[in-house]
């Protein structure tokens, strides 16, 4: 289910074409992605990082399984980058 949905959008005043919305959701997922691995990846002991990494190929379910048992802060780090998100653009909305 995506985060940034059009009603998210309407509430920041930003209004776009379906074409936009889909490109600008795309990458607000993506970048939110990178941005939650990155902090996950400073809250990881070398042990908990080698033992990630051998999940590589795993299926979405083990891995949030594994995120769930090992990363403490995991709910959080992923609600702070939202905001974060959410505020820069909010920030840029008369860009967009």
């Amino acid at each position: 289910m995506p985060i940034l949905t059009k009603a998210v959008l309407d509430s920041i005043g930003i209004v776009l074409s379906g074409q936009d919305y889909e490109s600008l959701s795309e990458h607000f997922e993506s970048t939110l992605n990178d941005r939650v691995v990155n902090e996950i990846a400073l809250e990881l002991t070398p042990e908990q990082a080698a033992e990630l990494a051998t999940l590589e190929h795993a299926d979405d379910a083990t891995v949030s399984a594994w995120l769930q048992a090992n990363v403490q802060d995991l709910g959080e780090i992923i609600s702070d980058e939202v905001d974060i998100l959410l505020g820069e653009l909010t920030e840029s909305s008369d860009q967009l």
